[in-house]
């Protein structure tokens, strides 16, 4: 009959009955590899040869004025104080659908417009701007949340939240 190892010789190759993880045998290089954009499609199917191609940051115009602007044109756009149409070129067809059925939702019984607070962006991969934004509606303040993405050497808004 075998008797089992002392308990203090267990104690030394284990902790509390599992053993020691030795790591890997060999070292593993990490992939050198970079994120880049597949532009959003919501389902829409293309051919390949006509699919949006995302764009680098060197041919897109400045997204720091350019989001402002678009952020400024959307907020006109839901008081009812500018037509849908400006922002037609510049919006996924999804998203802008889900804008138009928010036409009038600010409402403009106050004396004072909509006024954008504060704007923060940021860049996850080459040609993704995420942005969130705060805004004042009378004594009311709201949140904005949008993504715009590069492509065709063009900015486009593929999601747009006013929260």
């Amino acid at each position: 009959m075998q008797r089992n190892p002392s308990p203090m010789s267990y104690r030394q190759n284990s902790a509390e009955g599992l053993p020691f993880y030795e790591g890997p045998t060999e070292f593993i290089a990490p992939a050198k590899g970079k994120l880049y954009l597949i532009p959003t499609t919501h389902g829409e199917i293309f051919d390949p040869a006509f699919s949006p191609l995302p764009s680098p940051l060197t041919s897109l115009p400045d997204p720091i004025r350019w989001t402002r602007a678009y952020l400024i044109s959307v907020i006109e756009i839901l008081a009812g104080r500018r037509p849908i149409k400006q922002i037609a070129r510049s919006t996924h067809r999804f998203t802008f659908n889900n804008i138009s059925k928010e036409i009038g939702s600010i409402n403009m019984s106050g004396r004072n417009a909509p006024r954008l607070r504060k704007i923060y962006r940021s860049e996850p991969i080459e040609g993704v701007v995420e942005v969130s934004a705060t805004i004042s509606i009378d004594a009311r303040v709201r949140a904005i949340a949008a993504r715009f993405e590069g492509v065709d050497h063009r900015w486009i808004c593929t999601e747009f939240d006013l929260i």
